[in-house]
């Protein structure tokens, strides 16, 4: 997914949040705003949403219909979750872009909102490879699917390998430093494999790897 160039923060309150300070002190444009004044703002596609979850639970049992509306919206992801009520499994299978817990340190919170602004899933690796395995193991009793596999033939070596990172959950950045080539060739190279594959971002593409037979797609992609 492209970058984001704005950052929407929900909140109840008019004074300044804390993840809203931290936006802005390396250099990301932030609109901080109500419930009510964010149900009348005009969202773009290269904006990027905080949806507050403050002592809420997210799994199986229901979904805010709030949370529903603001995702309707545009992308969105949550900040001051609860590590025991969110499910980030199921957050990553909703469409969230990220889930930012209350305990989160400093640090962990800074590189979140890089993630995410730069068009990346803000998740644990174990998390990213758990949801493939899933989907793999959903296609073990299914048919062979030749577009799929006619998709794959169309990659190249460095685009199958640079899928098989972002299937690990690898980033950009640790795709470059792995593959000893730059950030800028992993998106180009991303652009392409999204075009290939008629994917839009990361979390269409893990999907797409479901529309494949896990052993004969898993045999091309590393010849």
């Amino acid at each position: 997914m492209d970058p984001f160039n704005r950052l929407i923060i929900i909140t109840d309150r008019e004074k300044a949040t804390n993840l809203s300070l931290l936006a802005e002190s390396i250099h990301i444009k932030v609109d901080q705003l109500t419930r009510s004044e964010f149900e009348q703002k005009s969202i773009r596609e290269n904006m990027l949403i905080g949806f507050p979850f403050i002592g809420r639970q997210l799994g199986k049992r229901g979904i805010p219909d709030e949370l529903i509306q603001c995702m309707a919206k545009g992308a969105t992801f949550l900040y001051q979750a609860e590590r025991n009520l969110v499910d980030p499994g199921f957050a990553l299978n909703m469409g969230l872009r990220g889930v930012v817990y209350r305990d989160e340190q400093l640090d962990r919170v800074l590189n979140a909102l890089k993630t995410m602004m730069s068009g990346e899933l803000y998740y644990p690796r174990t998390v990213m490879s758990g949801m493939v395995d899933e989907m793999l193991q959903q296609r073990f009793k299914q048919g062979f699917n030749t577009d799929t596999l006619s998709s794959i033939q169309l990659l190249t070596r460095q685009e199958k390998r640079i899928i098989q990172l972002v299937a690990e959950g690898s980033r950009n950045k640790e795709i470059a430093v792995t593959l000893n080539i730059s950030a800028h060739t992993v998106k180009a190279h991303l652009s392409s494999i999204f075009r290939k594959t008629k994917s839009r971002n990361r979390v269409e593409l893990l999907r797409w790897i479901q529309q494949s037979n896990p052993v004969q797609a898993s045999d091309t992609l590393v010849n």
